[in-house]
């Protein structure tokens, strides 16, 4: 189990890295597609967390951990407060959606154009799941199958978003940051270790040297 905690950790890190050395990239040759303040706030917190759980025998590590986990958790809730207007009409300053119908046609432009009760269900769909591992990431439970579930999903907004609408659209919200930090998220621990779980790692330490 530590080893695969461990390549979910760097493989976190390279997608992070990578979606920086991506984001800097497309702002140089685009810089009228600068991402919105709650994505650059959203980035820099996982780049904190990626910097806090680089040790995972360290105390940070945990911490760096829960940042992570809630900043994506709170991406999450804030995308769907927008789908549903609570942060203004569509065209807002800061808006992505404005309102459900918003974002079916958004989803049915992902969808290459499939409209209908597809694109509503689908829309219906994405929202109900991330509700879920908003929860999950805030409560902590299922830590390593919610991080690997969270950047399964935004694998499939980022190819979606790529296909349909091109990399502008993947360097506005920042996705690769995301899914990396997502897999940090799977690999990080919950708790800080007790002093018996110290003691167990103390006494096993000889027999694996």
């Amino acid at each position: 189990m530590e080893w695969m905690d461990r390549a979910r950790r760097y493989g976190g890190l390279i997608w992070v890295v990578a979606g920086l050395i991506f984001q800097i990239v497309w702002v140089v040759l685009r810089p009228d597609q600068m991402p919105g303040p709650v994505t650059l706030t959203l980035m820099a917190l996982v780049a904190l967390g990626v910097v806090m759980t680089m040790d995972p025998h360290s105390r940070l590590t945990v911490i760096g951990g829960w940042i992570v986990a809630v900043a994506l958790a709170v991406d999450f809730i804030a995308a769907i407060l927008d789908r549903f207007g609570l942060f203004g009409p569509p065209g807002g300053p800061g808006v992505s959606w404005g309102s459900w119908p918003a974002f079916v046609d958004y989803t049915s432009v992902l969808l290459f154009g499939l409209g209908g009760p597809v694109s509503v269900v689908a829309g219906a769909l994405a929202t109900v799941v991330e509700i879920l591992l908003a929860g999950l990431l805030i409560s902590g439970r299922l830590r390593r199958w919610v991080g690997k579930a969270t950047a399964g999903l935004f694998v499939v907004y980022l190819l979606t978003m790529l296909l349909a609408l091109g990399p502008g659209e993947v360097a506005t919200y920042g996705v690769p940051i995301l899914v990396g930090g997502a897999l940090l998220v799977s690999a990080a621990p919950t708790r800080f270790p007790s002093k018996s779980d110290r003691s167990a790692e103390a006494e096993l330490a000889p027999a694996r040297t």
